[in-house]
């Protein structure tokens, strides 16, 4: 079951920034102060082959394998997300239903929602682009 990490670096003005573990996951979450998620990263297979599936409302979704940084010369590396396309959907969401049962139900409602929607997308072999977000041109009145 998924427990909160209390300690954790805040990083982003403005957004609370929480991490979830277990043996299979960590979820770390972006929050406006209403409560709204606006970033999440979904890491699973921690202990394995581990890959991460991110969403963000600025710029949609990726699906990275990572690369644990093994060490080099005597010194640990920071690991890094590498490209990979496939996304086992069912069977991370199945886990994810188990596991997140301390989340409360928005946060963990949303996070399944947002799997689907990849999972669909994926499925079809369609890439998923990023959300577009409008600003305006920096002399148009607001």
């Amino acid at each position: 079951m998924l427990r909160e990490i209390l300690a954790v670096r805040q990083d982003k003005p403005g957004l609370r920034r929480r991490w979830f573990q277990d043996e299979f996951f960590d979820l770390y979450t972006w929050q406006k102060r209403d409560g709204a998620l606006v970033n999440f990263q979904l890491c699973y297979d921690v202990r394995g082959r581990e890959r991460a599936l991110s969403w963000s409302h600025a710029q949609g979704f990726s699906h990275n394998k990572i690369d644990s940084g093994d060490e080099y010369a005597g010194q640990p590396m920071t690991p890094l997300l590498k490209g990979d396309a496939r996304f086992p959907h069912r069977f991370v969401r199945t886990r994810f239903i188990r596991h997140a049962t301390s989340l409360d139900a928005t946060t963990s409602t949303f996070i399944l929602d947002k799997m689907r929607e990849f999972g669909r997308h994926s499925a079809r072999g369609e890439i998923v682009l990023p959300r577009r977000v409008r600003t305006p041109a920096p002399d148009t009145p607001i």
